[in-house]
């Protein structure tokens, strides 16, 4: 034994000390090509060095920029340091360190840019790399736009028709993901008019083929395809090997679905077999994927411990977990195989009875999520990976559910809270910090002056885009968003404060809404309703049949709002019942005291609700006026997370009030009488600047944005383009809010008196993309907006006694109810006009808050003291002139 251990302590000593020669030996070629001032051979030999243990040596390859004693100046120089560049990324990539990666091959490509080194293949060994790691990390945005240039580089260096083909395949793999099918497909039919039969890319189209039919749904056709295409591939090499496991991954993919569970994990094995023997030790992400399909494999099989086991190969693979199996949580890093294999674990943690575990395992989930998250530049890419992060959230929300339940720990409430505010207007979250982070540091920064002129470019050519103005927009628009990622990550590095990634909720409670506040969660299989006092969760409620209650909702909104007053006025006792059994689903389970103050956080199609015309009886009589209305009961504010709701705090302590009005019909100079009457209105209360008709622009609404504390917009607002754009429409000119991004200061309340200016598209995971919305990511704290179309006379009232509630020194959401409720107890000439069509369509959104206004000081008052002063000066003087008189005699 004793001889053995000596054995083995002499290998290790003759190994390291041969490393430590090896190392010195390298250390003086390096010193000598220094010393000759040869660069390019400095570099090569680096790389040599290198390509002899490629794990061993990769940090060794990564301090190339600090040891490097100039800059490559000659074309040999710059082509060699290319090189390393590109090596840098390659290497990073099969050590599993994507991001890394991209930052490698971002500076290579941005290296080559710079000087035009047209004898590098840019497309094989920068573009297709980079790309493919955006794809990896589920940015499919910038993939598709790497894959759109390549294919212009790809014609201008060689015009070989299987590389371009090849593109094509990487264009259709970043389609499919973006759930694009029909254009995946129109690009794969392009890919493969441009090959032979049975090459290795016709195998590789193929396969991407029969990804696309798994993603339509036709398995069986999908598993013909695959298993055709197995058939055809005979002599391996280390090339075309890849693609066989790519073909086994895909056929173990379509039999896990059509659940052939035990062929489906065959094919997995094989595909490892294919790892171990020609990529044993590269390729990991592939390996790791592998590892999870095959725990997938076994948790259906109902063998939760074997599942397990590859699940903890996955994490080993990735060099997430140490020797003895445990998850280092500073090593997550942003990966879509580790949100998956995570998720994959809470569930086995559940099956074998361990909640804590599972988790545990869903919170890490979260985080690499938050962390891919980070960089993402575009807010589609963002929208589409909250739509997945909704569904992990429900499962940890139902597994705390479950607890809380047994244990009443109300710290499983703040949990539960945590999960739901991971769901809640992400996005939005992310651009107000944007804008706020970046308008707080001034623009001296050369980056943050690159930053605006880019995005400055993107507006234009947005407004172009959403105005149909230019047809080559779209792809000048891709660049311009490419070039503003590369300013951000500098940005990024630079200030370190900039784009936190950290999101846990650690909220301040004196920064939330005093009062109580309802938190929704709308999950796939139940809706959750968190209960909060005073910043504190306080009881949870739990809703079956999600499908049921959404489908309810959205009948209630379209029948009794969004078609018009005609379902109300003509069947008043069915829409009384249908609204009392709303609220009984909604909020029946929840005791309030007398008069509190409500913030409601709505989730999904709860966001085209207003709770304030709700009925809180099961009670019907024909006095509309007298019916039990929640507003009645309660004040009621709104908003679209805590966190959003936190981080708008700051107040505007410039200027007064701004009101913009449109008094005229497009066309012709017929007036809109409602929003005449509306402005006049205001200007009997209110002191500010009022701007009419032709003097309503881009410029004069800009200057009012930045010095208004509260700004009044009586005009048509609407959705533009295919991302619904907010737009202000101005008569002469429209406005997108997106133009206002980054401004120094933004009013306090912004009020939007036209129709249907808090209603929008709905983003899954996300929210309502409203103007309202939109005001509150660039700075507003709040708006007053309308769900549906108002009724111009109900609007110009209710706005009118708003003003003067504002004025008496009301918050934003009390003088709204006051508003609300004096119209409720006004008479009127028809009893109809008490249902909620007419006067509930406002609501107050944001932060709550009172609003210094000043009164007008009027013409004929500022007339009448001038002419009291008159009168009272007189006798001085006729004095003064008998005075003069006398001194002349």
């Amino acid at each position: 034994m004793r001889s053995a251990l000596r054995y083995c302590a002499f290998i290790l000593l003759f190994l390291g000390t041969a490393m430590v020669a090896q190392g010195d030996e390298i250390d003086a070629k390096l010193q000598a090509l220094k010393t000759q001032n040869d660069l390019s051979n400095w570099i090569y030999e680096r790389l040599d060095y290198v390509n002899e243990n490629a794990d061993q040596r990769l940090s060794f390859l990564m301090a190339s920029q600090k040891d490097i004693w100039r800059k490559p100046k000659t074309a040999d120089e710059q082509y060699a340091w290319l090189h390393m560049l590109s090596t840098q990324g390659y290497y990073q990539l099969l050590n599993g360190n994507i991001l890394g990666s991209i930052n490698s091959y971002e500076n290579a490509l941005g290296f080559y840019l710079e000087h035009h080194i047209d004898t590098y293949d840019i497309v094989e060994y920068i573009l297709k790399p980079l790309s493919n790691n955006y794809t990896r990390l589920g940015d499919y945005e910038r993939a598709l736009y790497l894959q759109q240039r390549s294919i212009k580089f790809q014609s201008l260096i060689d015009k070989n028709p299987e590389k371009i083909a090849a593109i094509y395949c990487n264009m259709a793999i970043s389609y499919r993901a973006m759930g694009r099918l029909d254009d995946a497909t129109l690009t794969l039919k392009k890919g493969l008019s441009l090959t032979q039969p049975n090459t290795t890319l016709t195998i590789m189209l193929t396969n991407v083929h029969a990804d696309i039919l798994y993603d339509q749904g036709h398995y069986a056709t999908a598993a013909a395809l695959i298993e055709n295409n197995i058939k055809k591939q005979k002599l391996l090499n280390t090339e075309s090997a890849y693609w066989l496991m790519g073909s086994y991954t895909t056929a173990g993919n379509v039999y896990l679905e059509l659940q052939e569970l035990r062929k489906a994990a065959q094919y997995y094995h094989r595909a490892i077999a294919i790892l171990d023997k020609y990529y044993l030790g590269t390729r990991i992400r592939e390996r790791a994927s592998l590892y999870t399909q095959i725990g997938k494999t076994a948790l259906q099989l109902n063998q939760p411990q074997v599942a397990l086991q590859f699940f903890k190969e996955t994490l080993s693979t990735l060099k997430i977990s140490d020797g003895k199996g445990q998850v280092m949580a500073n090593k997550i890093y942003g990966d879509n195989k580790l949100v998956e294999v995570f998720e994959q674990m809470a569930s086995v943690h559940l099956l074998l009875k361990n909640p804590r575990e599972a988790l545990v395992n869903i919170k890490f989930s979260l985080l690499a999520a938050n962390k891919i998250r980070s960089e993402f530049a575009d807010d589609k890419t963002k929208e589409r990976l909250q739509r997945y992060l909704k569904l992990i959230a429900e499962k940890g929300i139902e597994i705390s559910y479950q607890q809380y339940q047994q244990a009443k720990d109300k710290k499983l409430l703040s949990e539960i809270l945590e999960f739901a505010e991971q769901t809640k207007s992400r996005t939005l979250l992310d651009q107000i910090n944007s804008n706020k982070q970046h308008s707080s540091i001034l623009a001296k920064d050369s980056l943050f002056i690159r930053k605006l002129t880019l995005e400055r470019a993107i507006i234009y050519q947005e407004k172009q885009e959403i105005e149909s103005k230019s047809p080559t927009s779209t792809s000048s628009i891709a660049a311009l968003k490419y070039n503003l990622s590369f300013i951000n990550k500098q940005i990024k590095q630079k200030y370190g404060h900039i784009d936190p990634e950290d999101y846990s909720l650690n909220l301040n409670t004196t920064k939330l809404p005093k009062g109580r506040t309802i938190e929704y969660f709308f999950g796939k299989h139940a809706l959750y309703l968190i209960d909060i006092d005073q910043g504190r969760p306080n009881h949870m409620v739990k809703i079956e049949n999600a499908a049921l209650v959404k489908s309810e909702i959205q009948h209630y909104v379209n029948t009794y709002f969004q078609d018009g007053p005609a379902a109300m006025l003509n069947a008043p006792k069915a829409f009384y019942q249908s609204s009392f059994h709303l609220y009984q689903t909604l909020l029946g389970k929840i005791t309030f005291a007398p008069n509190e103050h409500i913030t409601i956080i709505p989730d999904e199609v709860l966001g085209y609700i207003s709770f304030d015309g709700l009925m809180t009886k099961d009670h019907f009589t024909p006095n509309i006026s007298s019916w039990p209305f929640f507003i009645k009961q309660h004040t009621i504010s709104y908003a679209f997370s805590l966190k959003t709701l936190a981080l708008n705090q700051t107040k505007n302590s410039k200027g007064s009030f701004t009101g913009f009005f449109i008094t005229h019909q497009k066309g012709h100079n017929k007036p809109l009488k409602a929003i005449a009457d509306e402005a006049k209105g205001i200007q009997q209360l209110v002191s500010g600047n009022f701007i009419f008709n032709e003097r309503v622009n881009a410029s004069s609404f800009m200057n009012a944005f930045e010095n208004s504390k509260v700004l009044h917009i009586g005009t048509h607002a609407y959705l533009s383009g295919l991302n619904k754009e907010p737009t202000l429409d101005l008569g002469s000119e429209k406005v997108y809010l997106f133009e206002f991004a980054d401004q120094q200061h933004a009013p306090d309340l912004v009020v939007l008196s036209a129709c249907r200016t808090a209603d929008g598209l709905l983003a899954n995971g996300e929210g309502i993309i409203s103007l309202s919305r939109g005001f509150n990511a660039i700075g507003t704290s709040s708006t007053i907006a309308g769900l549906w179309n108002v009724n111009d006379r109900a609007a110009s009232l209710i706005t009118h006694t708003l003003y003067q509630n504002l004025k008496a020194g009301e918050t934003g959401s009390e003088a709204l109810r006051k508003a609300k409720l004096a119209w409720l107890t006004t008479e009127k000439p028809n009893d109809g006009l008490y249902l909620p069509y007419y006067w509930d369509s406002l609501i107050y959104m944001g932060r709550d808050q009172s609003f210094e206004l000043r009164s007008p000081v009027h013409n004929l008052l500022i007339w009448g003291m001038g002419l009291a002063l008159i009168l009272a000066t007189l006798p001085l003087v006729a004095m003064f002139i008998k005075y003069i008189k006398r001194k002349a005699n």
